[in-house]
């Protein structure tokens, strides 16, 4: 049996405009040679993250209140 590890790193980055974006990659890619020297299975991938716009959540409803009790059941 073996064991499966995942190592993850995130790097949350700024960048002025995609000039700034595009270096960062790059500079990125760089390290990431290094690291596929020793792990050939790395993987590298990018997504750009754009804030999300705030939600209003809806107003909580009153709960129900239940006692637990039960009706007697006639059955005829």
């Amino acid at each position: 049996m073996s064991i499966v590890l995942r190592a993850q790193i995130t790097i949350d980055l700024n960048a002025e405009d995609f000039v700034g974006a595009a270096d960062h990659q790059r500079r990125i890619e760089e390290l990431m040679q290094s690291v596929r020297r020793v792990y050939e299975e790395a993987q590298l991938e990018f997504r750009e993250r754009r804030p999300r716009a705030a939600r209003a959540l809806p107003a909580p409803r009153p709960l129900k209140h239940f006692t637990s009790a039960v009706a007697e059941y006639d059955g005829d």
